[in-house]
């Protein structure tokens, strides 16, 4: 019995292990940076291009990156429960590739929104890649039922939230608009990942 638990349990980490990877990571650089400060000039993505410009890899790095607690526990425990069902239905590969794309999209759109709102200082956070990866998800399998509502309500509520945040604080329109601009690319990474479903499903 407790052989066939273990083993369970192997096939569950193995089946999630582009899901894990990236919460892992997320993870040291929480404690990175809340254990070494100087850390955030390098990792966090400034609002000045020219900074941008000078630290390019902080496009990629900031959406690995968390400063609060309840930022990081929302952000990934979402991803966990929609990063998993995801690479079931798919693989590591992909998970960790629409992470990246909409991760980058939603940091690409900061230097611009920024100069509307002209709000100074660095950006952390992973919600526009998580919120991508939900989206994908919710494209792919629309009715799957995860944490109590089904995958295309979880669309609706994020897309909702955003609009809602956006409108009562418009000092946010930065934070709103890669949110809004995550959902976006990630369904449509997940009409892209259907297409490819739908002609396997033909072979």
């Amino acid at each position: 019995m407790k052989e066939i638990i273990v083993e369970k349990y192997k096939e569950s980490i193995r089946e999630g292990q582009g899901t894990l990877v990236i919460i892992f990571i997320n993870i040291a650089l929480f404690i990175a940076l809340n254990t070494i400060p100087s850390l955030r000039e390098n990792l966090l993505l400034s609002d000045e291009i020219s900074t941008i410009l000078e630290k390019p890899w902080a496009l990629v790095t900031v959406f690995f990156s968390h400063e609060v607690h309840f930022h990081i526990i929302l952000n990934m425990g979402l991803f966990f429960f929609f990063g998993l069902e995801l690479e079931k239905i798919t693989n590591a590969k992909t998970v960790i590739i629409v992470y990246l794309i909409v991760g980058l999209i939603g940091s690409l759109t900061f230097p611009f929104t920024r100069l509307i709102v002209q709000r100074t200082g660095l950006v952390a956070g992973a919600s526009a890649a998580v919120y991508g990866v939900v989206g994908a998800f919710a494209t792919l399998r629309p009715n799957v039922v995860l944490l109590g509502s089904k995958a295309k309500l979880w669309v609706l509520v994020m897309i909702t939230l955003s609009i809602l945040s956006l409108i009562l604080h418009t000092q946010t329109l930065d934070s709103d608009v890669a949110h809004m601009a995550g959902i976006v690319v990630g369904v449509i990474c997940g009409y892209w990942l259907k297409s490819k479903e739908a002609k396997v499903s033909k072979l």
